[in-house]
């Protein structure tokens, strides 16, 4: 994998599905672990999944970690910030969010959410930050689309990810080819988990 040298990288960003929530599990009893419709907490197992990112992340300092107001991402974050070698800003950002949770039902409205979401990462982040942004499954599609110039999809899904799998999109100066300014390291990595953690 060819990683840029550090002084022309603009921005690395890691994406983040949250780990297993109860709404990614069998409906019984869901209501329980929810703090609103909707807003799962993680299960034992996504707990383990998110503590299991948080260590592997713990050798990969990072400069801020961002996330959705939604328990289930917020809960994965902390994980992440938790194991920090050193502190980092945790951040809950409102433009963050999962799509059927944002109060549209329009794709069109959610890529637009998604450019937006971009746009400030690209133009807030301090030059060569390590940022993490934990989201949603569908949520991060559409991130993906916007971050790889890709126009929306016709469906909701167009990236398969697993819980906690980690995406990496690096963004390069113009001391680098056109053709590597945006570059996807990787995509749905698990890496982090045990086998029997993987979901």
């Amino acid at each position: 994998m060819y990683i840029p040298s550090p002084e022309n990288v603009l921005l690395d960003l890691t994406l983040v599905r949250h780990g297993q929530s109860y709404g990614n599990v069998p409906p019984n009893n869901r209501l329980a672990h929810a703090d609103a419709p909707n807003d799962w907490h993680l299960t034992p197992l996504g707990v383990q999944q998110a503590d299991y990112l948080g260590r592997y992340y713990a050798a990969l300092p990072l400069d801020q970690v961002i996330c959705s107001h939604l328990q289930r991402a917020q809960q994965t974050a902390q994980a992440v910030v938790k194991h920090q070698p050193k502190p980092v800003a945790l951040r809950v950002d409102p433009e963050v969010c999962e799509v059927f949770d944002c109060g549209s039902s329009d794709p069109a409205q959610w890529q637009a959410r998604a450019l937006r979401v971009v746009r400030a990462l690209r133009e807030d982040s301090p030059l060569g930050a390590r940022v993490m942004v934990v989201a949603h499954g569908v949520f991060n599609n559409f991130l993906l689309n916007a971050l790889l110039g890709l126009p929306a999809p016709p469906h909701t899904v167009r990236f398969f990810q697993q819980n906690t799998s980690v995406s990496r999109v690096i963004f390069c100066n113009e001391n680098v080819p056109e053709y590597e300014r945006i570059q996807l390291q990787y995509m749905n990595r698990v890496n982090h988990l045990p086998q029997e953690l993987i979901t």
